[in-house]
């Protein structure tokens, strides 16, 4: 693009990268690998974050953006998680208020739902109550002609009303590379389009792996304490080149259905 910030990127020094054995080495730079790689360095520990294409380009830049505290683990009767995800939630809208932001969701209730209005009140307030009142906002309850005026697409036939609650949301790409900077800036050495084309190992041990420079094709062997595989979908494909073939990955039980908004 014409007239963009030029950034002052120092060269691609892989080969004084390699010189040295540093502490952990984290494969995949999606928001687990650049999480990770944040708290360790600001531990103080020698990090190299690495990703075979732009950081937070796969799954966590194709997220529904959603920063929840789990309302859909109250009917699994999962307390314990769902304390921990509104403490998540509560700790990031204080520390990132300018990507962590509240998100209203409706839920409308209809004749023949498995779940009656006065079912939903009750999860919804316990699910404000272990929110330990840090909850965006508290849910609200609404008739039939409240809800269809607040969302004028809902289907009106045997709507017996809805339920109005927030949680938040994220631009997830962004955070994502929130935590690579600061990951940067407390150390870490991060290093995107350097994929993983095999393990090194010595005593049978895994001690780094062989990294290829997708650009230029240079290939270099970085030597760690720890090597993570923060991959995500290509989980197993890191775990071959250890000789390891086994599935490890499971389809996901979540499903979300994005439909346009209807103006009438």
């Amino acid at each position: 693009m014409k007239n963009s910030p030029q950034l002052d990127c120092p060269p691609r020094e892989l080969s004084r990268l390699a010189a040295r054995r540093h502490d952990v080495l984290i494969i995949g730079g999606g928001i687990n690998g650049a999480g990770l790689a944040r708290d360790l360095a600001l531990r103080g520990l020698a990090v190299v974050l690495v990703d075979q294409g732009d950081f937070a380009s796969g799954t966590s830049s194709a997220s529904t953006r959603l920063i929840h505290g789990g309302l859909r683990y109250l009917q699994h009767l999962d307390f314990r998680l769902v304390l921990e995800s509104c403490r998540e939630r509560a700790v990031l809208q204080r520390i990132a208020p300018h990507l962590v932001r509240p998100q209203s969701l409706l839920i409308p209730v209809y004749r023949d739902d498995p779940h009656s209005l006065l079912a939903i009140r009750a999860g919804l307030s316990l699910y404000d109550l272990l929110a330990w009142f840090r909850a965006p906002r508290r849910h609200r309850m609404l008739d039939a002609e409240a809800a269809t005026s607040l969302e004028p697409a809902l289907r009106p036939q045997g709507l017996r009303g809805a339920a109005l609650y927030w949680d938040c949301r994220t631009d997830d790409a962004r955070l994502c590379l929130e935590n690579v900077l600061a990951a940067a800036g407390a150390g870490a050495q991060t290093v995107n389009y350097l994929a993983a084309v095999g393990m090194v190992k010595a005593g049978g041990k895994v001690v780094g792996a062989r990294l290829r420079d997708q650009e230029t094709g240079e290939e270099i062997d970085l030597e760690a304490t720890v090597v993570v595989n923060a991959t995500g979908p290509w989980l197993e494909r890191i775990c071959a080149l250890d000789g390891d073939p086994t599935p490890k990955l499971r389809p996901t039980r979540g499903s979300h259905i994005l439909v346009p908004r209807i103006n009438r």
